[in-house]
C-alpha cells in the first residue's frame, strides 16, 4: 500500500465526514507497568542500572516482566525524572519515543490493528486513552482538507515537560506508521514551549515543519488520512480485542479506591493541597461522604496530604537539583523553617543532609 496509490480514495471521502473526537479529560490512577519496562530497557542500554531508576519508587526490578502489575503515575513521573537527570542528550525524549511502537500498548495496540482504517484506530485509542499510557488529553477535529489533533497536558509536567511532550508526539507518530505499515506525511506540528537548542532533530524525526512557542501541542495532518484502509484489518478480531480492552479498563477502576482518587487530586491539581470542601467538589462527592468513605479505608485526609508531603520531599531531593526553599514552596510551607522542622521528624536529617547523602549513595 502506498499513499499515492490512495489518493483518490483520499480525495473522495476527505469532504464528506465531519470528525470530532474527545479523549478523557481525567488521568487514571493505575496504568500498565509497560511503559516503565521500555523506560528502563533504554536507560540500561545507556549504562543505568535498572535498581538506580526503581528506587524509591517502590517498584521492583522483577514487577517490570509482569502484565499484573499496574503503577500509578506518581511512580512513572518519579523514573522519567530520575531518566532526564542521569541521561546527558537533551533529546532523550525524542530517542525514547522511538521505543514505543505500538506492540507496547498491548491489547489496545492490537485492537488498532485491526481496525477498518486510520479513523477507526484512533478512535479506538481516543475512546480507550486510560489503557495509553499518557499524559495527555487529545481532540481531533477536521477542517477542509486538514485534520488536527490538539494535545492537552492534563497535569502539569514540571521537569520532564519536555521530555513526556516529545515521547508522546514521537510515540503516536511511530504508531500511526506502524498500523499503516509505512511512514506518515504530516503537514506541521507544533509544541507549545520554546524552541530547544537541538530543534533540527524535531524535524529529522516528523519529516515536516515544527513550529515552537505556539499556543498549543498540535499534528496536522491531510484529513484524507483519515480514511486510509489498514492493512492487517480484521473485524472480528477487532471485537474480540476491544472487549479486552472494556474488561482491562474496568479492571483498573476496580483497583482503584477512594484514597487512590484523593491522592491524585492532591498530587496533581495546580492549586497546592486544596481544602477538603474544595476537594470534594473536584471528586463530585459530599463532604460527609468524602470523609466516610475515607474513614472506612483507615485513613484522612489530614493524613494523605502528610504523607504527601513527605513522599513529595523526598522524590524531589532525590530526582532534582530545586532547591530546598523552592521544595518548601511547593509543597505549601510558607515559611522555610517549618519544612526544615517537618522533615527533620521525618528522617532524623535537615534537607541538605538527606540529599548530599543520597547523592553520595548514587556515587554522583
Amino acid at each position: 500500500m502506498s499513499f499515492t496509490a490512495n489518493k483518490e480514495n483520499m480525495n473522495n471521502t476527505s469532504k464528506t465526514k465531519s470528525v470530532h473526537l474527545v479523549s478523557s479529560g481525567t488521568l487514571p490512577y493505575f496504568r500498565s507497568v509497560n511503559s516503565l519496562a521500555v523506560l528502563t530497557r533504554y536507560a540500561g542500554k545507556q549504562g543505568i542500572h535498572v535498581n538506580t531508576l526503581l528506587s524509591g519508587s517502590g517498584i521492583d526490578s522483577k514487577d517490570l516482566d509482569n502484565p499484573d502489575i499496574f503503577v500509578t503515575p506518581e511512580q512513572e513521573l518519579a523514573v522519567m525524572r530520575k531518566i532526564v537527570k542521569l541521561m546527558p542528550d537533551s533529546n532523550v525524549g525524542l530517542v525514547i519515543g522511538e521505543q514505543y511502537h505500538v506492540g507496547v500498548q498491548g491489547i489496545l495496540g492490537a485492537a488498532a490493528i485491526c481496525s477498518d482504517n486510520v479513523l477507526d484506530a484512533l478512535s479506538m485509542f481516543i475512546k480507550y486513552i486510560a489503557l495509553t499510557l499518557t499524559y495527555f488529553q487529545y481532540e481531533l477535529t477536521v477542517k477542509d482538507h486538514l485534520a488536527f489533533a490538539r494535545i492537552k497536558e492534563l497535569i502539569d509536567l514540571k521537569e520532564v515537560r519536555i521530555f513526556a511532550c516529545e515521547r508522546e508526539f514521537v510515540s503516536i507518530y511511530r504508531i500511526i506508521g506502524d498500523i499503516l505499515k509505512e511512514s506518515v506525511p504530516l503537514h506541521e506540528i507544533r509544541f507549545a514551549y520554546p524552541k530547544p537548542s537541538y530543534a533540527s532533530s524535531y524535524e529529522a524525526v516528523f519529516k515536516c515543519p515544527v513550529r515552537f512557542n505556539a499556543r498549543e501541542h498540535m499534528i496536522i495532518f491531510d484529513r484524507g488520512l483519515l480514511s486510509l484502509s489498514l492493512p492487517m484489518s480484521n473485524p472480528i478480531a477487532r471485537k474480540t480485542y476491544e472487549k479486552e480492552c472494556q474488561q482491562l479498563c474496568l479492571r483498573f477502576k476496580a483497583k482503584e479506591t477512594m484514597t487512590d482518587q484523593v491522592r491524585q487530586e492532591i498530587l496533581f491539581r495546580k492549586e497546592i493541597f486544596p481544602s477538603f470542601t474544595k476537594l470534594s467538589r473536584h471528586l463530585n462527592i459530599s463532604p460527609r461522604t468524602l470523609r466516610r468513605r475515607l474513614t472506612e479505608e483507615k485513613t484522612s485526609y489530614k493524613s494523605l496530604v502528610a504523607d504527601i508531603r513527605k513522599r513529595k520531599a523526598l522524590d524531589l531531593l532525590q530526582t532534582t537539583s530545586v532547591s530546598t526553599a523552592r521544595i518548601a514552596a511547593e509543597l505549601g510551607y510558607s515559611d522555610l523553617s517549618n519544612f526544615y522542622r517537618a522533615f527533620k521528624r521525618w528522617t532524623g536529617k535537615n534537607p541538605n543532609m538527606y540529599r548530599k547523602m543520597k547523592l553520595r549513595q548514587s556515587g554522583n
